[in-house]
């Protein structure tokens, strides 16, 4: 530096900033900084230690790396450094609080503040005009991020896409020009899209040859076989925010969250717009109910992954508690047996076990032979479109029922934001966050009710001829008997509600509807989907 040779020069440090990355992209403005410190230096006989720069960085807060880094090496006295100097004092701070109290910071350690661009005077009158610059630099940046908050509202109001990084499965496209400004929006994009239809049917199952997956054996699915997300790794994570996110069912916010604080903002200040969706609401309702199914308070990990085809819902006949898995001979037999019994002694239960494999062949057999046959197949059917048909004159009873739900739930959601936004909640909890996914799919479930309501001013019943009820009879029974255990398993409980088993008898309970709603769904879609949400009806009139 100039002053190196001269023994009495006083030693110096200098700092620079960038508030943006586009900024920090394009290296003139730093250059510039760095070379007015210089000549400053130079000029005032100064003995230039080092420049320290943060890049791309807000000078609203403290959160800058090498910020906090030249303040300690300003303050160390063994590097004996005697002022600090910056382009202006904006580049500092633009925070007046935050100004004067690192500036107090350097003063206690002997290290003055000073600007090459703005000459301040000495004493006290000085003081008071550089609080007012730093007021006046922390004003200026609150005026310019309201401005640049409202041209970017307006922008996403009409539709189009801010920036950032677009949601998996979409890219940015230029739609139009205004004054030099590119105008973008979200549109589809197809290699990403089908990754993420291929994440939802391995969630739901409905990838041939494979049973239902978690989060975790999706990401090693894509990583095993070769997929990317945007060049990286899956992982957990992202994989959640996939199946979570409502940009796949073509509805994107703005302002969601506080670009300052990384708080969710009030959901009154989101902006929604819509882009391409990439899957169906039913799908990802679906697959949000799945996710929330094998959560562990919601269903233990034994019954969602483990070996017993009828865990969860085989009972006993004598203490109705639940029937476990016991082995013998080292695992080489396997059989149910009531828990209450073999945990707690026959003082409990007197209980009673069965092999395993027999109450599944003898379970599967009944629902083949009784449940699925066509006739009865049809007869359910027929149910299920006059009890259709009588709900005709109720849409407006349900209509008015689902909004009322929905203002509940929008309510509610808007409380946890604003407790968090008012720090007496933390975004990050697992419980609140919990609790906010939960909130968001119950409103997304309500805006998707009233909207089929409201589109739907008859009723069509269904109607299935002999050869496609004798079709799906044939594929079930098929897919009962042969498919994957925890694909079976799923699939038992669309149509069983309740095995209970006795000394001499099997009884199983199981709801009519879900059977009803079930083929339904195959004709209209051509496949077949497990549906973990459900309501049993375990009523005389439903058993088989």
């Amino acid at each position: 530096m100039a002053s190196q040779d001269n023994p009495r020069a006083e030693r110096a440090i200098g700092y620079a900033r960038v508030s943006t990355r586009r900024q920090a992209a394009h290296t003139t403005s730093l250059s510039e900084q760095s070379e007015k410190i210089q000549t400053f230096c130079e000029t005032r006989n100064r003995e230039l230690v080092e420049i320290f720069v943060d890049k791309g960085l807000s000078g609203r807060t403290d959160q800058r790396a090498k910020f906090k880094e030249m303040i300690a090496f300003a303050c160390d006295p063994k590097n004996c450094i005697r002022e600090v100097i910056v382009y202006n004092f904006s580049r500092y701070f633009r925070n007046a609080r935050m100004y004067l109290h690192y500036k107090d910071m350097l003063k206690a350690a002997g290290v003055k503040l000073l600007s090459a661009t703005q000459e301040i005077p000495d004493g006290a009158a000085g003081e008071l005009l550089e609080t007012i610059l730093a007021a006046f630099d922390g004003h200026a940046s609150e005026v310019n991020a309201e401005v640049v908050r409202d041209v970017m509202l307006a922008n996403a109001e009409e539709g189009y896409f801010n920036g950032s990084s677009p949601p998996y499965g979409h890219k940015t496209e230029v739609v139009a020009v205004l004054r030099k400004k590119e105008k973008k929006k979200l549109v589809k994009d197809d290699d990403e899209a089908a990754i993420v239809c291929l994440i939802f049917k391995l969630a739901l199952g409905r990838q041939e040859g494979l049973p239902p997956m978690g989060i975790k054996a999706i990401a090693t699915y894509l990583n095993n076989n070769g997929y990317r997300r945007r060049g990286k790794l899956f992982y957990t994570a992202s994989i959640e925010h996939i199946l979570k996110s409502e940009s796949c069912i073509g509805v994107h916010y703005f302002n969601r969250v506080d670009s300052r604080t990384r708080k969710p903002r009030p959901q009154s200040e989101w902006v929604k717009y819509e882009i391409p969706a990439i899957i169906d609401i039913d799908t990802f309702i679906a697959t949000q109910h799945a996710l929330k199914s094998r959560r562990p308070s919601e269903t233990p990990a034994r019954i969602t992954n483990g070996p017993t085809l009828l865990a969860g819902i085989a009972v006993c006949e004598n203490c109705g508690g639940g029937m476990q898995l016991r082995t013998g001979k080292s695992g080489q037999y396997r059989y149910l047996t009531c828990a209450n019994q073999a945990n707690k002694g026959k003082i409990a239960c007197k209980g009673q076990s069965i092999r395993m494999d027999k109450a599944d062949e003898l379970v599967l057999d009944a629902v083949s032979e009784k449940v699925l046959e066509p006739n009865r197949l049809s007869s359910l059917v027929a149910q299920m479109a006059a009890k259709a048909a009588g709900k005709g004159n109720q849409i407006a009873t349900e209509i008015a029922h689902h909004r009322k739900s929905l203002e509940d739930a929008t309510k509610r959601l808007a409380r946890i934001y604003s407790a968090i936004e008012d720090g007496f909640a933390d975004h990050n909890d697992p419980l609140m966050r919990e609790r906010v996914d939960a909130l968001r799919l119950q409103r997304i479930e309500h805006e998707t009710a009233i909207a089929q309501l409201g589109r739907r001013k008859s009723i069509n019943p269904v109607v299935l001829d002999a050869a496609k009820l004798g079709q799906f009879s044939d594929k079930i029974k098929s897919r009962l008997q042969s498919a994957d255990p925890a694909f079976r398993r799923q699939w038992l409980r669309l149509f069983v509600a309740e095995v209970c088993i006795g000394p001499d008898q099997i009884r199983i309970t199981g709801p009519n509807d879900a059977i009803c709603d079930l083929i339904e769904r195959h004709d209209k879609m051509g496949s077949m989907v497990p549906n973990f949400d459900r309501e049993w009806r375990t009523r005389h009139d439903s058993n088989v």
